[in-house]
């Protein structure tokens, strides 16, 4: 018996899993950015309106005119917290910590390896005094969903590219060593908008400049057991190739997630959403004009405690089929999040870029209190 309630409690010590995008949040954590401001003012006004908010500012930037900005815009001061830091890149869901914590309330805090040098993870751990576990291989933020049960989601094509060395076994190991998976669902490649740029065009003459099929953009868990899907309408399959060729990738990866099953054994709830209007604009690049669809998706979307923060293409866009998809997809969200508050925020800034709200964000999961010995 003794031996048996030793085991318990080492386990239930010891079971780490990676905080979730639909866990109760300590902080969101942000880079700010001059270049996005006025993104970053509607964001994070909206953030702390529910939550608490950790701003990480450039040193390049003085702190005071970050705090003066947001409080001349209505944001509530008394739930930000800046933080001066070295670091520039503004995609901290990529590069940036993976918190754990297990069922007694413990933490712990993980660094992957990025594409490049990273000190983000030295700054944070000089900040808050608090070590982080390393791991050899690249893994990307926004390209992997983890359900906080011991499932993950990846796309493969993204990891091929990322760790070209590394068989699938090898980064399925890694993870399994570091973040306690217990099972990885492995889809096949992301939306064609968020192709990465190169000089071939993914059809025609149109370019795609995004992340590298990021799972962000396509598909979340938004509870242990439910994922959201994006979805081509079918009365607009034929609209135009790149729809056309995001639907068989769509449908694809939703053959696959139908027959699989979690961390226990149990199939998927799969909810299917509406995939965001496609965005071109002509841009100059390399001395020519081109013409890029870029990586927009109305899955980056944030979870605070009574709201969510989805990117909204009526206001830029400004034709009446993104107007009509804005207000599909704040209705259908609604019937996800009952109790939630659904706000479109504009982020196309973010698109032309490969992002959006949820790569610019990382909510640090609020600590759970030990539970009490009876």
């Amino acid at each position: 018996m003794a031996a048996s309630f030793s085991w318990y409690f080492l386990f239930y010590d010891q079971d780490y899993q990676p905080a979730t995008d639909f866990d109760e949040t300590e902080s969101h954590l942000v880079v700010w950015s001059n270049h996005y401001a006025k993104t970053y003012v509607n964001f994070i006004k909206n953030l702390a309106e529910d939550d608490h908010v950790t701003v990480y500012v450039p040193k390049t930037i003085p702190k005071d005119s970050i705090f003066n900005v947001l409080k001349s815009v209505g944001v509530q001061m008394g739930n930000i917290q800046l933080e001066a830091v070295t670091n520039e890149n503004i995609w901290i869901r990529d590069f940036g910590p993976v918190f754990l914590m297990n069922a007694s309330g413990k933490t712990k805090t993980l660094s992957f390896k990025y594409y490049e040098e990273n000190f983000f993870p030295y700054e944070y751990q000089s900040i808050y005094k608090e070590r982080l576990r390393a791991s050899r291989i690249i893994s990307i933020g926004g390209a992997r969903e983890l359900n906080g049960k011991g499932l993950a989601i990846l796309v493969e094509k993204h990891e091929a590219d990322v760790n070209p060395k590394l068989s699938k076994a090898e980064i399925a190991k890694e993870l399994k060593r570091k973040l306690n998976v217990k099972k990885i669902i492995w889809l096949k490649s992301g939306l064609p908008q968020d192709d990465v740029m190169s000089n071939t065009p993914i059809y025609g003459n149109i370019y795609s400049a995004g992340s590298g099929h990021h799972i962000d953009s396509f598909c979340r868990f938004i509870s242990p057991n439910t994922v959201l899907l994006a979805q081509v309408n079918k009365n607009e399959i034929n609209n135009h190739p790149i729809i056309k060729m995001a639907n068989e990738r769509l449908e694809e990866n939703y053959n696959i997630l139908k027959k699989a099953l979690d961390q226990d054994g149990k199939p998927l709830n799969i909810i299917r959403v509406p995939m965001a209007p496609l965005l071109f604009e002509n841009q100059r690049i390399f001395d020519t004009n081109r013409i890029f669809v870029w990586s927009n998706s109305y899955l980056n979307f944030i979870i605070t405690k009574h709201k969510v923060i989805v990117p909204g293409y009526g206001h830029s866009i400004k034709s009446e089929d993104a107007i009509s998809k804005d207000l599909e997809i704040e209705n259908r969200f609604k019937s996800i999040f009952p109790g939630k508050k659904i706000v479109l925020l504009d982020c196309v800034d973010l698109n032309r870029k490969g992002g959006g709200f949820h790569c610019i964000s990382i909510n640090k999961p609020k600590k759970k209190k030990r539970n009490k010995a009876a």
